[in-house]
């Protein structure tokens, strides 16, 4: 019906007919006419097959014009005057089949109950929409606008209307006396836990989508809202006059006088070298929610997505500082001919250059140590573009840090100021408890002398199940998929991932794959892993759970090129500010007889 052509992630486009070849597909949905058997959208084959091969897909119609979300003043596929009327607060409570699994689309609202198990693209992801909004995941997923057959299909759910009020809520303008009224639109795909800063994260199922983590859902962990002047600016800087000021410090002793320049944004992509990084950040909180349900801790209650992948574009910090004259101001004399002059971490501490401190226009204060920053293998930027695009607003636009290796919150957005010196950087983010780790009997600060606590860089190996969540259902007569992310901190990378579905008794190692060719001890960004579980492994690790009378659980257990293996119970990582969960995760699963084996 129209023509039908498929996106690989490398960017090149195959044709449908020769990619269901080249899999060995010989149904007669290959061999039709039109290349799909009757009753079946082209829309629905190619999205199912798309997803099969790991594919995005495009779909064009055979007039070329494209469908897009239904605009403000018109009514939404099926809407008549006449449908009932509900709030989105109706909306928001049917969420699961018992009671009918709504969604809305514009201002209509529709009733896809029937059509979950039917969804191309998978059962899970069109939950994701149940009793909230299907643009925005439509949004995400574009091609349901490349085709009218989504809208359609739609039509055909309607059963009323978004009340007018809500819609017209939406609408008001915002606060400009709240400082955080300036702060860009959260994707609402994100599921957002604070406001006021955006503390929010992708969910589960979408976050190991792609290895790169799409700009609108990389999870967001702000301090302070957006700075002000960047929103009064449309976010359009003028990079001649967007300055970073750069000071190494005089010594304490006042022989050696302080150094400054400043660069601005211009100087950083015209006069050094752009470097390319593929990195991932972590929060300190990633999965603070599983150490609360044990004993309540201090922050966000992170699931599994405060942590996110980009491909950076910068300078090097190491250039920038010895454009500033750090070299010298280390003043390392060469000990043999066969020294090649490179400092090391005591040459810095020597010189009173023990840290690079970070200021963000946020007046966000964080550090890390000056060996990691000058370390060429370390791959620290000043990073002004985020994959492909210039940083976004809540990601540190129109400059960030970026730490590879290291805790998210040492990476400084809207960076305005670089100073190398010998103590770390001041405030509650670098020397307060904010982000220091404590053994699991602490329960209080009182009489210990926080300050003294290293602050968090680095961090432990981590794995994530992604697919199936949490009390999902799964047959019993059929193999079990599971996906997820591994990441280790200081560029230590993932060498296994193992699974198990009877409480540790027995492993199954799963397949590690994009992020797994990465330098061993170079590898910043996440490594994702897949594994098929037998049903035969299921039925028996369900006989056993029941006869025990617990729940089926599946645990993940990843193990780094240190040879660092995650510790297998939460109560051994608790501690009061619930950071450094790198616990085995655990997913509770239902299991789901087939009428045979009741």
């Amino acid at each position: 019906r129209g023509s039908l052509r498929l996106q690989t992630r490398a960017g090149g486009a195959v044709n449908l007919r020769t990619v269901v070849v080249a899999a060995g597909i010989t149904s007669s949905a290959a061999s039709s006419r039109d290349g799909y058997s009757s009753g079946t959208s082209d829309f629905a084959r190619a999205y199912f097959l798309g997803a099969i091969l790991g594919l995005s897909l495009t779909v064009a119609s055979a007039s070329g014009a494209q469908c897009s979300p239904p605009p403000e003043n018109e009514d939404a596929p099926g809407v008549t005057a006449n449908m009932p009327v509900y709030t989105r607060a109706q909306v928001a409570q049917h969420t699961d089949v018992a009671d009918g699994v709504w969604t809305t689309f514009g201002n209509g609202v529709y009733d896809i109950t029937g059509f979950i198990e039917n969804h191309p693209g998978g059962s899970d992801k069109v939950v994701l929409a149940a009793g909230g909004r299907l643009e925005n995941y439509w949004n995400l997923y574009r091609q349901h606008y490349t085709s009218s057959a989504p809208r359609e299909h739609l039509s055909r759910m309607c059963i009323g209307r978004v009340h007018p009020d809500d819609l017209r809520s939406e609408m008001k303008s915002r606060d400009l006396h709240d400082p955080f009224s300036m702060d860009p639109d959260v994707s609402p795909v994100l599921r957002c836990f604070v406001k006021k800063p955006v503390n929010a994260e992708p969910p589960g199922p979408l976050l190991t989508h792609s290895f790169l983590t799409p700009n609108d859902i990389f999870f967001i962990r702000n301090h302070h809202p957006v700075p002000q002047k960047l929103a009064e600016a449309a976010y359009q800087v003028d990079e001649n006059k967007y300055m970073v000021s750069v000071e190494i410090a005089g010594s304490k002793d006042g022989s050696r006088p302080s150094r400054e320049v400043n660069v601005s944004l211009a100087d950083l992509k015209s006069k050094f070298p752009c470097r390319e990084v593929v990195a991932s950040l972590q929060c300190g909180g990633n999965r603070r929610e599983e150490l609360s349900n044990i004993q309540q801790t201090a922050g966000t209650p992170w699931r599994i997505g405060a942590i996110s992948t980009a491909r950076w574009e910068g300078a090097y910090l190491s250039d920038v500082l010895r454009y500033a004259g750090i070299k010298e101001a280390c003043g390392r004399t060469l000990e043999s001919e066969f020294d090649l002059g490179e400092c090391g971490q005591s040459d810095y501490d020597s010189a009173g250059l023990s840290h690079v401190q970070f200021e963000g226009m946020d007046e966000m204060n964080a550090s890390i140590p000056t060996l990691k920053a000058m370390k060429r293998e370390g791959d620290v930027l000043l990073a002004y573009r985020m994959n492909g695009e210039d940083v976004p607003p809540f990601h540190g636009y129109p400059l960030r840090v970026v730490v590879p290796g290291h805790a998210g919150v040492r990476s400084v957005k809207h960076l305005v100021k670089i100073r190398v010196a010998a103590e770390e950087a001041p405030g509650t983010w670098q020397q307060g408890m904010a982000y220091k780790g404590f053994n699991p009997s602490v329960k209080s600060t009182q009489g210990l002398n926080v300050a003294k606590i290293p602050s968090l860089q680095e961090q432990p190996v981590q794995s994530a199940i992604t697919e199936p969540t949490p009390e999902c259902k799964v047959p019993l007569n059929e193999s079990l998929t599971v996906k997820g992310y591994a990441y280790s901190g200081g560029g230590r990378g993932i060498i296994r991932v193992d699974l198990s579905v009877d409480e540790g008794r027995t492993w199954t190692s799963a397949d590690l794959t994009e992020g797994s060719e990465q330098p061993p001890h170079r590898a910043w960004a996440w490594t994702l892993f897949e594994c098929e579980i037998p049903a035969e492994q299921l039925r028996s690790a369900a006989l056993q759970a029941n006869m025990r009378g617990e729940p089926l659980r599946l645990l993940s257990k990843a193990t780094d090129a240190a040879h660092n293996v995650q510790p297998e119970r939460l109560e051994h990582v608790w501690n009061l500010r619930g950071i450094n969960n790198n616990a085995c995760h655990q997913v509770m699963l239902i299991p789901r007889q087939s009428e045979a084996q009741k």
